[in-house]
């Protein structure tokens, strides 16, 4: 009998978001379960505090968007793979923020990726996004998490909120503020730009980067070990280039060590004062 009941509850919901769609109303706002209906199409989520928005999207281009957002319990680790995401981490309480948007409202319903919190770690994997289509992850974190990010046509920000990080990607950029890991950092990309400020390491970093420029400002002395291929290094006091490519140690032996490979581009390192 319970069935039947949370089914003819589930219909009377999805015929009133399908109305709500037919009459072009752009947003609809639910708690606990919502079912939402886009031309037919019907989307449903359970969690414990969230907010589902179908309509509009304010970013150019993505004619519909849908949204997840919960209270987060303490992490240790993120691990997130996804084609054309924009990843967004900041000091807050331990919220999660997910914004899937698309172009027609066909591709927003094929986006399913498997998004999971256990163990203290967040989960987030799409292995067959859709064409046309976006994700915007933004993680309010009380504490500095592990991090394993690789996405194609992609983005990470973050600020001061990561331990380590593992981040991969093919047209993607990094932007870290005021980025103090304790432990090692690793960044491979093609095609972008990575920049790191207000950066104070325990640990090594490595980063490696085809098509791109690389801007360090570090809040203590590093040991540098750069090699560029086509492009130029610019440290204080002195900026290197050629036709044969430049190779360059610098800094303190004790300091925390830098290296940084770029095929085609520039490295520029500046040491600041905190």
């Amino acid at each position: 009998m319970d069935g039947w009941i949370l089914s003819l509850l589930a219909l009377g919901l999805w015929l009133y978001g399908l109305y709500l769609a037919l009459t072009r109303t752009k947003s609809l706002t639910a708690k606990g379960v919502a079912v939402a209906g886009l031309a037919g199409l019907a989307f449903a989520f359970w969690g414990p505090d969230f907010e589902v928005r179908v309509g509009l999207a304010p970013d150019a281009g993505f004619a519909y968007t849908l949204e997840k957002e919960e209270a987060l319990p303490q992490l240790e680790a993120i691990e997130i793979a996804a084609t054309n995401a924009l990843v967004v981490v900041r000091p807050g309480p331990g919220r999660l923020r997910v914004s899937y948007q698309a172009r027609t409202e066909r591709a927003l319903a094929r986006m399913r990726p498997d998004l999971a919190v256990e163990e203290g770690k967040l989960r987030f994997w799409d292995h067959r996004q859709p064409k046309g289509t976006l994700y915007r992850i933004e993680l309010a974190l009380p504490e500095p998490v592990v991090a394993r990010v690789s996405v194609t046509n992609g983005e990470l920000k973050a600020e001061d909120r990561l331990k380590s990080l593992v981040f991969s990607a093919t047209n993607g950029e990094v932007d870290l503020k005021d980025y103090r890991p304790t432990g090692a950092t690793v960044i491979n990309a093609t095609n972008g730009k990575v920049v790191l400020s207000g950066f104070a390491p325990e640990g090594p970093t490595r980063i490696d980067l085809t098509n791109g420029d690389v801007e360090v400002r570090a809040e203590r002395p590093l040991r540098i070990k750069a090699r560029v291929t086509n492009g130029s290094v610019h440290l204080p006091g002195k900026s290197l280039g050629g036709a044969g490519g430049v190779e360059v140690t610098y800094g303190p032996e004790q300091a925390p060590l830098l290296s940084v490979h770029i095929l085609n581009g520039k490295l520029q390192y500046l040491e600041e004062s905190p």
